[in-house]
């Protein structure tokens, strides 16, 4: 299996974010324990974690860093199918500055791909893409894949091989040229437009109660007793008293999805597919305390606790992400569950027994259960914040000063809570009271 994991990501003028902000895995590779999960790359000279976290107040951008990536990958993915002078819908910079309500959106993301390192980075504006560009590290050192600058031609490094010209035909201002390139008989940037595809999962919606349940109720439908048995593991580990699982088909859901009649057949077959299936969990039935063999199926729409419909939610999305080593984001990851389930699925990531294949987690939360394992690094715990224009900042544990006090490994709960660390939110008792209370 080729090693696959994100190095960095940087977002500028994006939503709340104005100034350029850079989230990173790299390890300082100091001092990391043996039950602390890495992944080397580059011959083993570096490595990033397999976990980190984002904490801050609400509205303080947590989720837009999510959005920032789902918001990239989607660019990737389906830029090749815009029609001229369609608008890229990527594009949403900060609206709070006159200054940049114009400016082009900007990304910028490191990873590793198949063993081999790349570094993408796009900017863009409502109707144009005005620089693209993709290098690699071959023998450690950045070389030149493609370069596309705006009233530019395009720039090829030796590695970009076969027709380039034909391509660049197809190429409209508001395409990227890695979506075009991988949607023609060029291979040569398949891993690259692969990784975005495959090896990255954004849920961003934890609490939505019209979950379809994509990952794990696919992996069911297929009948992999393996993940079924895998599932089961984790669900009993999170003390959930579950003994089965099964999908029943359900006859209505034609009705129930209420789909447009002019909607293409082949997406009216596909979310028909993701919703008609409904997952029923299996409770073991006792007799005056004692087991017996039969088992009693409860509906997940309404007979099971948000709890564990949450956990069956994001258990397949565990699973796959640990069984084929790629990358997982989850936003609320607190949402409807128990803080020492938190714990749960966080361990999965960072113990090496358990995280074999490389996986990647990153979460936003505001569980500071998760502060308080003992078992991260300042360089894992990132905050977000807003300052007095509105704007996002990004910081992580490891920039404060007194690292000294603050040491790795330590339960971090308690200076978070303090606001040690900002990204808390800053609470105005008097004002609220003033006005809710009529005066006198």
């Amino acid at each position: 299996m080729g090693c696959v994991m994100i190095i960095d990501f940087s977002i500028r003028n994006y939503l709340s974010i104005r100034d350029e902000i850079t989230l990173s895995f790299l390890s300082n590779n100091k001092n990391i324990r043996s039950d602390l999960k890495t992944i080397p790359f580059d011959r083993n000279d570096s490595e990033v974690y397999s976990f980190s976290a984002i904490y801050g107040p609400n509205a303080s951008g947590k989720t837009n860093i999510f959005k920032g990536l789902s918001n990239l990958i989607q660019f990737i993915l389906f830029s090749n199918s815009l029609n001229k002078d369609n608008p890229i819908p990527a594009y949403d910079p900060f609206k709070l500055d006159k200054n940049f309500i114009d400016k082009p959106v900007g990304f910028e993301i490191e990873f590793i791909k198949d063993n081999q390192r790349y570094l993408y980075i796009i900017d863009f504006t409502k109707y144009e893409v005005i620089n693209e560009r993709l290098y690699y590290y071959p023998e450690g050192r950045k070389a030149v894949l493609f370069i596309r600058e705006k009233n530019k031609e395009i720039k090829y490094g030796t590695y970009f091989t076969g027709k380039k010209k034909i391509l660049e035909t197809f190429l409209l201002r508001n395409k990227l040229y890695l979506s075009v390139v991988a949607n023609s008989t060029n291979d040569v940037l398949n891993p690259v437009y692969n990784f975005f595809r495959d090896d990255i999962k954004i849920h961003v919606q934890m609490d939505s109660s019209f979950a379809p349940f994509h990952s794990t109720t696919h992996e069911l439908i297929n009948e992999n007793s393996a993940f079924k048995n895998t599932l089961i593991k984790i669900l009993k580990s999170a003390d959930l008293n579950i003994a089965d699982i099964k999908l029943v088909e359900d006859k209505n859901v034609l009705k129930s999805l209420k789909l447009p009649d002019d909607m293409p057949e082949n997406i009216r077959s596909q979310i028909i597919n993701d919703f008609k299936f409904k997952p029923y969990i299996g409770h073991i039935v006792y007799d005056n305390e004692k087991s017996t063999n039969k088992v009693e199926y409860f509906n997940f729409n309404n007979e099971e606790s948000t709890g564990t419909v949450k956990m069956y939610d994001i258990s397949g999305e565990v699973i796959n992400s640990l069984q084929k080593g790629t990358t997982l984001f989850i936003d609320e990851f607190n949402s409807g569950l128990h803080p020492y389930l938190n714990q749960l699925l966080v361990e999965l990531f960072i113990n090496p027994k358990i995280n074999r294949n490389n996986a990647q987690l990153l979460i936003s939360t505001h569980d500071t259960c998760v502060l308080d394992m003992s078992k991260l690094k300042r360089e894992q715990i990132w905050f977000t914040d807003k300052n007095k224009f509105g704007v996002t900042e990004l910081f992580s544990l490891d920039e404060f000063e007194d690292k000294n006090i603050i040491r790795d490994y330590s339960k971090y709960s308690k200076f978070y809570l303090d606001g040690r660390f900002r990204a808390v939110p800053k609470l105005n008792i008097n004002e609220l009271i003033s006005g809710i209370l009529p005066n006198g």
